[in-house]
């Protein structure tokens, strides 16, 4: 039993909620107007004002941990004799675990006599760390670190992303929709429905018109696709980049719906937040299938 969880600040929960899961992360790292900013889980410079930086029309842009930085963060759990289980942002969004593939095999050939699993998340914010939670329970309730391995390589696609932003510019500039869809967007008050499908990557699966309609469309969606439906009782993530009034909204009405679900809201990091724009909302829940 002597192995580690770890993770990355792609995660996007506090610092407080890391803490309780106890598991360790690798910071990455963003620019904002070519100034560098570290990763932290909003240590060094809090989500708000990131995202306030982005609205006055600062330039962000994100990189991924390369091979070098995976390798000085694992190589001292290593030392200690610990095996290791990683759970890594999305490769349907990012090169990341490309470079972490890398980084274990060289790991691999150091230390022969430890175990190191490297686990591609097909998710990303805080659907990682819903992943994260739910093999942290496992791993308290004895199961080893082989078996975890195969549980969550079996199971990784059933947490599920259901994701929007009234304000579509940050989409169009990411290629998402085009220019003109955002331009008549705003006008008419559209909500895109985007899903993390089953390789990992963003899709717009629907065009809502008004939040109204958009709020109860994304509730029955999680009604009808969670385990167990309206008794649903495990962990859902609601992730916000500097919308919390919203968040607070969305959370009310999931908790008249799911009286036994564990809700937890927290600030989309800038890794995502960079792509998809302040404003943006997230629901993460575990679901039987992935759409899109």
């Amino acid at each position: 039993m002597d192995y580690i969880i770890s993770s990355e600040s792609t995660m996007d929960i506090n610092i407080d909620y890391l803490d309780e899961l106890e598991v360790s992360a690798i910071n990455s790292n963003y620019q904002i107007d070519g100034k560098i900013f570290l990763d932290d889980f909003a240590q060094t410079l809090d989500m708000k004002s990131f995202y306030t930086k982005m609205q006055k029309g600062a330039m962000t842009s994100t990189s991924a941990i390369n091979i070098e930085e995976y390798l000085t963060y694992f190589r001292p759990i290593l030392e200690e004799g610990h095996d290791i289980i990683h759970i890594c942002l999305s490769s349907g969004i990012s090169v990341q675990f490309n470079f972490l593939e890398e980084a274990v095999e060289i790991l691999k050939k150091e230390f022969p006599d430890r175990k190191i699993y490297p686990v591609d998340s097909l998710m990303a914010s805080s659907g990682i760390a819903l992943l994260v939670s739910k093999l942290v329970d496992l791993k308290n309730k004895g199961m080893d670190i082989d078996s975890l391995y195969k549980r969550v390589m079996e199971n990784k696609r059933n947490v599920i992303g259901l994701v929007t932003n009234e304000d579509l510019r940050y989409l169009a500039r990411g290629g998402r929709i085009s220019k003109t869809a955002a331009n008549l967007g705003g006008i008419l008050h559209i909500n895109p429905l985007i899903t993390v499908d089953d390789n990992g990557k963003l899709q717009v699966i629907s065009k809502i018109r008004t939040r109204k309609k958009y709020l109860k469309t994304l509730i029955n969606k999680i009604e009808s696709n969670s385990i167990d439906g309206d008794n649903y009782s495990d962990n859902i993530f609601i992730s916000h980049a500097n919308n919390e009034k919203f968040a607070i909204e969305v959370k009310s009405l999931i908790e008249d719906k799911f009286k036994n679900a564990k809700i937890n809201i927290f600030s989309m990091g800038p890794t995502i937040g960079s792509h998809i724009g302040p404003g943006a909302l997230a629901v993460f829940h575990r679901g039987k299938k992935r759409q899109g």
